[in-house]
This record gives C-alpha cells, structure tokens and sequence, in this order.
C-alpha cells in the first residue's frame, strides 16, 4: 500500500509540477499568438491534473480491492466444491435425497457467486459476504449429516440471506456480473 500511495503521490506531483512549469510560461507572455499557445498548453496540463485529481481514491483502493477480489472468488469456489462434495456424499452415504432439496440449490448459489464482479466500491461488502458463506456452507455440512438439528435450516436461510445481501449491487436489484 505504501509503494501505491508513493507512486500516486509521484504522479501528482510531476503533474503540479508540469501545470507550474505552463503557468510560468503563461506569465511571460502577456498577449499575443505565444500567449494563446502557452494558455492552451496550460489548460490541457491542468486538465490532466483534474482527471488524475479524480482517480486517486479508486487509485488508492485498488490493492484492498485486489485481495477482496482473491479472497472472495476462492471462498465461493470452494464453497462450491464443498457444495458438490456434499451432493455426493447423499448417495455415498445413502441418505434421503430430500437432502437434494437443500443442498442443489445451496450448491447452485455457490456456482453462481463464483462469477460476482469485485469493484472498488463494494469490495468490503463482497469480502463480508464471502466470508460469512463460510458459516453457512459449515450450517449446511453439518444440517445434511444430521450433526445438528434440521432446525438450523432456519439458520443457514438467514445466512443465505446475509451473504445474498452484500453480494448484491448498490440498487440491490442484480447480483454483479462477471468478474474483472
């Protein structure tokens, strides 16, 4: 984070730096046909500053946003394995395939979270929700092998609920799309 924050910093700098340079030769000339060229110059440097004035909080929140990004497409694949690994192990173990019920469409929200877009404004949220899909793919291992009591279906719906609400989009309309 540090060497991002200097490089930012650098950049910013070289540009000030560049928009002081122009302003300079701007002052030179007081009017004329080299006072328009050196004023256009100027505003096209100061320009570049304002847009690259715009991008240094995405700038900033890109490594966080990159090891969301990891965090979160490695939880929900493994979830998904975990998911399938539990489908299997309904007929390994030769339980009811009303099991099939709970675990099909657990393991259907666990492939397609696999595909969630990480951006730099939710990245925190997509990050809560991955990790709390931990907690509930746990609820589900341990509901489908009748460790704990079928009750906490209630429970892991909930959970469901959660993780299904920080992987939705600021509208809270569509999950996102594929990823970056």
């Amino acid at each position: 984070m540090v060497s991002t924050e200097q490089e930012i910093e650098e950049q910013f700098a070289q540009l000030q730096q560049k928009v002081g340079a122009r302003h300079t030769e701007v002052l030179k000339h007081s009017d004329g046909d080299q006072f328009a060229v050196e004023y256009a110059r100027l505003v096209n440097v100061t320009s570049k500053l304002v847009e690259f004035e715009k991008t240094i909080p995405e700038r900033l929140a890109e490594p966080d946003r990159r090891r969301s990004e990891r965090i979160v497409t490695w939880s929900w694949r493994g979830q998904a394995a975990v998911g399938a690994v539990l489908i299997a192990l309904v007929f390994l173990l030769d339980r009811s395939t009303w099991w099939l019920v709970l675990l099909v469409p657990h393991f259907g929200g666990t492939v397609a979270g696999c595909f969630q877009k990480v951006d730099a404004e939710q990245h925190r949220d997509r990050r809560f929700g991955a990790i709390g899909l931990h907690v509930v793919a746990l609820l589900m291992a341990l509901i489908s092998l009748s460790v704990i009591s079928r009750w906490f279906i209630i429970a892991a719906a909930v959970g469901w609920m959660l993780v299904a609400g920080s992987s939705m989009d600021s509208t809270g309309a569509d999950p996102k799309g594929a990823r970056r």
